[in-house]
């Protein structure tokens, strides 16, 4: 695998990323001589099912807080109280 510098990178980002995209080609990038990164090509499917997963998590994560909100808001409702009620005096304070 190639180990290639920031400077040499930026300044050949288009090539470098053509063979990543064409070749399979796989890079170590180096900053001030150490390795921060590798450059690999990704698989289309790989990159969809991570994607799809992504997205299945923050849906998942939306409606956790959806429902922790719910609950809390149960627990602090103030008794006999209708929601009209409590809107009508929060929005005259």
């Amino acid at each position: 695998m190639p180990i290639i510098g920031v400077r040499e990178l930026r300044e050949r980002t288009v090539d470098i990323l053509r063979q990543v995209r064409e070749e399979k080609a796989e890079y170590i990038i180096t900053y001030k001589g150490r390795p921060i990164a590798i450059l690999l090509p990704l698989a289309e499917q790989q990159v969809e099912e991570a994607i799809l997963q992504v997205g299945k998590q923050h849906v998942t994560g939306g409606w956790e807080s959806y429902i922790r909100l719910a609950e809390e808001l149960r627990e602090n409702w103030p008794q006999g109280r209708d929601t009209q009620a409590v809107l009508d005096e929060i929005r005259e304070s």
